[in-house]
């Protein structure tokens, strides 16, 4: 069975949803590409106080681009992008967190910088071992956009045997894409820092992925209460069985919405806001 742990509405308020992008909550294959319901229920959710968060390994523009077409009007508290970055909806506008940002340019910098060589060596494996697309931007000196699945797999696995005894670098996979990064920086840490603002607890935050790079985020030591959609990687379905997350039957936000059901989540958010 795919629905595992049938949990209730949480014995705490939920005040922080965090939901990943592509395959979680928007399936560009669908019409409309976010469920209308979903955002409603969302609409409703931040009403009552919950904030949203989109948590994304997409570029602040590359997100926007797909994100504002389809929001009508229901904006995101919170974007975490590239699996580090992190901005604030003030009305208007998305603002950088400056302080949170410079921190973790300056470890990543850091760390590139220290591991060069390494770093240099594993894109010129690739380039010649392999068909895939190897690229260089703001973010990773080392990018990749592979050909298949079957290709990036190998060559994550290639990676991790060429670094495996540098214990700060992780190799970032989401589907055929991946980039160098921090270890301790990740979507569960960018959530984690959201969390600290706000003095919310793991109790009260619902996260919900569908790919290799939602993995840290999909922990309850991060957020207790766990959504992924059906058409979530194996390894990512594992991991939320295991987590005593919810595995909804329903594709991305239809997923998504079927989980937030499943919590009575949107039971509590059609009540009053101030009963």
């Amino acid at each position: 069975m795919k629905r595992i742990l049938q949990e209730t509405m949480p014995h705490s308020p939920v005040r922080l949803l965090c939901t990943d992008f592509d395959g979680t909550l928007f399936d560009h294959l669908s019409q409309p590409c976010i469920p209308k319901p979903l955002l409603e229920a969302i609409q409703r959710l931040q009403q009552r106080g919950c904030l949203w968060m989109v948590n994304t390994g997409r570029d602040k523009s590359y997100l926007l681009e797909s994100l504002l077409p389809h929001c009508a009007d229901v904006y995101p508290d919170y974007l975490g992008t590239v699996e580090r970055e992190l901005f604030h909806w003030n009305g208007h506008k998305y603002h950088q967190d400056a302080e949170w940002n410079r921190s973790v340019q300056t470890i990543h910098d850091d760390l590139f910088k220290t591991h060069e060589t390494l770093i240099t060596k594993v894109g010129q494996w690739i380039r010649t071992n392999f068909s895939a697309q190897v690229y260089e931007d703001p973010f990773s000196p080392v990018c990749l956009i592979a050909s298949s699945q079957e290709e990036a797999e190998i060559i994550h696995e290639g990676v991790a045997r060429i670094t495996a005894e540098v214990d700060q670098l992780a190799w970032v996979r989401n589907d055929v894409y991946a980039r160098f990064a921090h270890v301790s920086i990740h979507k569960g840490s960018v959530m984690r820092e959201v969390a600290r603002k706000h003095a919310i607890g793991p109790h009260a935050m619902v996260a919900a992925g569908d790919h290799f790079n939602d993995l840290p985020m999909l922990d309850r030591r991060y957020a207790e209460h766990l959504i992924v959609p059906s058409n979530s990687m194996p390894e990512v379905i594992e991991k939320a069985r295991r987590e005593g997350g919810y595995v909804a039957n329903s594709q991305a936000g239809q997923g998504l919405l079927e989980g937030l059901t499943q919590l009575g989540m949107l039971e509590a958010a059609m009540k009053d806001p101030n009963s």
